[in-house]
């Protein structure tokens, strides 16, 4: 092959090349204008009910996104913010997780994943929420329940009636502010502690002086001196522990102060263990083919230190179970068991009002008469 033939297909294969390339670019920059122009042509929400709980549907979310702001219906694809989307899907506290994405023929698909529910909240104080399994409370909306167990009661949950959100998250950020507080607290110590560092460094300079008899001060000068300086000390010494006292105090305060905050923490963390059971017991009786159907109720009330106390209202007879405190709930609940196949089978279930299994290894029943 001649080199001038080389050179023709080098050069034809480059032009080839060019031209791939400027048709893709064309391309690429009609498509990106079609998709800058072209209008939304629908909008289509999936829901996924986790343990076929459908809490929300599709007409309500439409709603919700209309509320906040960012219908997509009516817009372009380029006025779109998928992102905005979604973050707002994730507002809503029955919504788990969300997907959205736009079609080639500019239609939107979003599917949201629901929250598990698995006790409904009616406590005294107007609560009525369900809880998730994940620990996070969200609002009951109305047309819409889940066939869960129902919790009422006089106990206080450390949230109010109108929150909605994780309740670890806010425990756990409520810790974290007061031991930053805690820290703070600390660094006003610093001044003071410095200040008696130095009040007690200039008394001990104080203390440490003495005075020295030159040859021409007569003795009697000399012990006059040694007199007013000893009395100078003692003055001096007085001053200084008065100072220091004032100082002790602001420091006791500060560390009282932070002692308070300790005991808070402390009383945060039994809280988030508490409720952290609680779930846990819950999740633990629905996924048990018995108690899932014998567990239509369950009354909360506060025991020590606002603990939770638990008592069960049963499907199978009219008596309560008291499981008493959240500690081994597991052997609590299997106790009852117990109970129920060895004894209640037997005598009836409606022989006792009351059922109580909250001391370890005792079953103690109230009789109905």
């Amino acid at each position: 092959m001649s080199r001038l033939k080389k050179i023709g297909m080098v050069l034809g294969y480059g032009l080839l090349l060019v031209a791939i390339v400027v048709v893709m670019c064309y391309a690429h920059i009609g498509a990106r204008d079609h998709r800058e122009s072209q209008r939304i042509s629908g909008f289509v929400i999936h829901i996924d009910g986790n343990g076929n709980h459908m809490l929300i549907d599709t007409e309500s979310m439409y709603k919700w996104f209309a509320k906040h702001g960012v219908s997509p219906k009516g817009k372009s694809i380029a006025e779109l913010d998928l992102a905005a989307l979604e973050r707002v899907a994730l507002e809503h506290s029955a919504v788990e997780s969300c997907n959205a994405f736009v079609t080639y023929d500019g239609r939107i698909e979003m599917t949201i994943i629901q929250r598990e529910p698995i006790a409904r909240l009616r406590l005294d104080g107007g609560y009525d929420h369900y809880i998730a399994n994940d620990g996070v409370l969200f609002r009951a909306s109305d047309g819409y329940a889940a066939y869960v167990p129902v919790i009422t009661g006089s106990h206080r949950l450390i949230v109010d009636r109108n929150f909605s959100g994780n309740v670890f998250r806010y425990i756990a950020d409520s810790i974290a502010a007061l031991e930053r507080r805690i820290v703070e607290i600390e660094h006003k110590k610093y001044p003071v502690l410095s200040d008696r560092k130095q009040i007690k460094k200039r008394d001990k300079s104080v203390q440490d002086s003495t005075v020295k008899k030159p040859f021409w001060v007569s003795k009697e000068t000399y012990e006059a001196r040694k007199e007013n300086l000893k009395l100078f000390k003692e003055a001096h010494n007085q001053k200084y522990l008065k100072e220091d006292a004032v100082l002790v105090k602001q420091l006791d305060k500060l560390s009282n102060m932070q002692e308070r905050l300790r005991h808070n923490i402390a009383s945060l963390e039994s809280i988030n263990a508490d409720f952290e059971r609680l779930v846990e017991f819950i999740k633990s009786a629905l996924a048990d083919s018995f108690w899932s159907a014998e567990i239509t109720q369950l009354v909360l009330t506060s025991g020590d230190k606002g603990a939770i106390h638990i008592a069960i209202v049963p499907r199978s007879g009219d008596y309560t179970i008291d499981l008493g405190d959240t500690h081994n709930l597991t052997q609590k609940l299997q106790n009852t068991r117990d109970f129920y196949d060895k004894v209640l089978r037997n005598v009836g279930w409606n022989k006792y009002s009351r059922i109580s299994v909250r001391y370890d290894g005792q079953v103690v029943c109230l009789p109905r008469n």
